[in-house]
């Protein structure tokens, strides 16, 4: 595959689960921006959602989706017959809530408006890595941002960017496109054990954005999340 003269940018990615990359981390999700601007760090993200489930973040209001992640001290409202289920990256656990109700998220826990402290489940789960793309640096192919991933990760591609993306696309390690890999900006490949490939987001300015996932059947399972600006 042909990497054009393109501006690229890779910052640092944060993964909480004790390893660091040299890029910088930014939170993905619907209440990103919000909780970007207080600065709050991001302690849990979403698994699944039901029905409206809207989260709430320095007067910023955002719907909740899948992958979402949850920035620190953010207030979530659960309309009547919905349901949330969060992995609590502290806890490392995931907690199920249902609506109707009101409650807030902190890198303790999960409380009600009640005050009442809700409990996580039984079922483990592990943090997102989180990777912020954006632009001003040209990225070679020795360069490029590396994340261990598993062999069947979640991905997903949050758009933050003054030009949409316009294709998403994974390579395997002879540059040929893995078929059928994203539906809309998340996708869940199969990946083999020990082999390396490379996610490709492209936007319709042109800017292209690379990044190398190593595939393990060591690393647990956790999602990737991969915010382009």
């Amino acid at each position: 595959m042909q990497t054009p003269n393109r501006r690229h940018s890779v910052n640092r990615v944060n993964i909480r689960t004790a390893i660091v990359f040299s890029l910088v981390a930014g939170l993905g999700g619907g209440v990103y921006d919000a909780a970007a601007q207080a600065s709050d760090p991001d302690v849990a993200y979403v698994e699944s959602v039901r029905g409206r489930v809207v989260a709430s973040a320095q007067s910023a209001q955002t719907p909740l989706d899948t992958l979402d992640v949850i920035g620190d001290r953010t207030r979530l409202e659960l309309a009547a017959n919905s349901e949330l289920r969060i992995c609590h990256h502290r806890m490392g656990k995931i907690l199920a809530l249902r609506g109707p109700l009101r409650a807030s998220v902190s890198a303790s826990g999960v409380t009600s408006e009640s005050g009442k402290t809700i409990d996580p489940t039984s079922e483990a789960c592990a943090a997102p890595v989180v990777s912020t793309f954006q632009g001003g640096f040209v990225t070679r192919s020795s360069g490029l941002a590396t994340a261990k991933v598993s062999l069947r990760p979640n991905i997903k591609i949050v758009d933050r960017g003054g030009s949409p993306v316009h294709k998403i696309t994974l390579l395997d390690n002879m540059n040929r496109p893995i078929q059928a890999s994203f539906a809309g900006n998340m996708g869940r490949p199969v990946f083999e054990n020990g082999k390396s490939y490379v996610l490709v987001v492209e936007r319709r300015d042109g800017d292209e954005f690379k990044m190398l996932l190593q595939a393990s059947e060591a690393t647990k399972a956790g999602p990737l999340i991969v915010v382009v600006r």
